[in-house]
């Protein structure tokens, strides 16, 4: 009986933990797309170089750090946007 308890407080545990963990996660992931959009906001408020590259680092911030997050880009759709000169 003492061991079917250690295993069902160890099991609590893990799971307890497993899911701090991916609220942390997707709370950082939901921060980078808050950061996506403030950028987007301030460079359609004021379309200058800078707020473009502002945007464009943004962005590649945010896939860097949420990869699974936004799933649907493909690579080249990736690269095109990097590509496209800020002007």
């Amino acid at each position: 009986m003492k061991k079917l308890w250690s295993i069902g407080l160890f099991m609590g545990l893990l799971l307890t933990a497993c899911s701090k963990k991916e609220s942390i996660i997707a709370s950082n992931c939901d921060n980078e797309a808050q950061n996506v959009s403030n950028a987007a906001n301030a460079y359609v408020a004021s379309p200058t170089k800078a707020n473009c590259e502002a945007y464009k680092k943004t962005i590649n911030d945010a896939l860097k750090n949420c990869p699974s997050y936004y799933s649907g880009l493909s690579r080249q759709t990736l690269e095109d946007f990097n590509n496209t000169v800020c002007n």
